[in-house]
């Protein structure tokens, strides 16, 4: 018997010990292929839990849990809570999110973390799939409640001016990176500005600037709900290709010309450049390669505006110019 199938059998819902974690995976929607390994996600306080808040009477049969016990249910994405302070289960796309950033995979074989990091992407790039696909087919503009309309790259020179407008600033592990983990770039990357259950750390501003500048010298990527005004935006995420959710999602979609917003593009002065060939290698989308003699090749319509090129260039050879749709 393979580790698998020891693991399907021994979370049969014939086995009393397993029924309520598989009555629970149903309420929060966990997918199949992880019933086998669901133990890991939760533990029988946190199936009768969830099993209370899915009741028709969750609030009788929620009535006289303790209360540091639900807030710790919360806090752990097991458990959410609205703003009357009643209770529901926490879907298991948000308890993996958590779980990965915070609790760790645990002994979850890679297959199966692979399987499961498919999946949430896949449930995600569904879920923005409408708005997406009508900006790409000229429909209408990108509607922001479904879409992230106004997720855009942003330049180091506006993630810093954007995390100075800030009042707090929390530090979070990427969630992206946590459940993909194709790469290993920073994984303390995420900048928010609101604690959701909060256990992010709230840094200083000029910390996060540090964290910041950090990320782009390991060429990641900045994003950012953004369209001008700092004040506004609700986090900075430092992206790669190989694990960021919504460059995941929109290669799966075919929408990477319309999102994440393109604001810039990259310009190269020939005079200035020594052909070292950094900014090739730092473009995380192959936008600029280099010939037989060195020097850099720039194809625009590649280029996603990000700014990678332009901040590894020693020669200052690289200026970020606003497309003429920029606002």
């Amino acid at each position: 018997m393979t580790p698998s199938e020891k693991r399907k059998d021994d979370m049969s819902p014939e086995r009393s010990d397993a029924a309520g974690l598989v009555r629970a995976a149903a309420a929060v929607g966990a997918p199949e292929l992880i019933l086998p390994w669901l133990d890991r996600f939760y533990d029988a306080g946190d199936a009768a839990l969830v099993l209370a808040a899915a009741a028709s009477d969750a609030g009788e049969a929620l009535a006289g849990i303790d209360s540091a016990r639900l807030e710790r249910a919360v806090r752990r994405a097991v458990l959410d809570r609205d703003e009357a302070g009643a209770y529901a289960p926490a879907s298991f796309h948000d308890r993996l999110e958590f779980w990965a950033m915070l609790e760790g995979w645990k002994d979850v074989p890679a297959d199966v973390r692979q399987e499961l990091a498919d999946w949430d992407v896949d449930f995600y790039a569904e879920r923005i799939r409408p708005g997406l696909e009508a900006v790409r087919d000229g429909v209408a503009p990108v509607d922001p409640a479904d879409a992230q309309g106004d997720y855009t790259y942003v330049l180091l020179d506006e993630g810093e001016a954007i995390l100075a407008a800030q009042e707090h600033i929390y530090l979070w592990p990427c969630d992206c990176r946590s459940i993909v983990g194709a790469c290993r770039k920073p994984m303390y990357a995420c900048l928010r500005f609101g604690n959701d259950r909060g256990v992010g750390w709230e840094i200083s501003r000029e910390r996060a600037i540090e964290i910041l500048r950090q990320t782009d010298k390991a060429g990641l990527m900045h994003t950012a709900d953004y369209r001008g005004d700092p004040s506004t935006a609700g986090a900075i995420c430092n992206c790669c290709t190989d694990c960021c959710y919504p460059h995941l999602a929109t290669d799966r979609l075919g929408t990477q010309d319309v999102w994440p917003v393109r604001r810039y593009v990259a310009a190269i002065d020939e005079d200035a450049c020594t052909a070292c060939g950094k900014c090739s290698r730092r473009c995380p989308f192959a936008a600029i390669t280099s010939g037989e003699d060195k020097r850099p090749r720039l194809e625009p319509s590649a280029c996603r505006g990000c700014g990678v090129c332009a901040t590894g260039c020693n020669d200052g050879a690289i200026a970020m110019r606003p497309l003429a749709s920029s606002t």
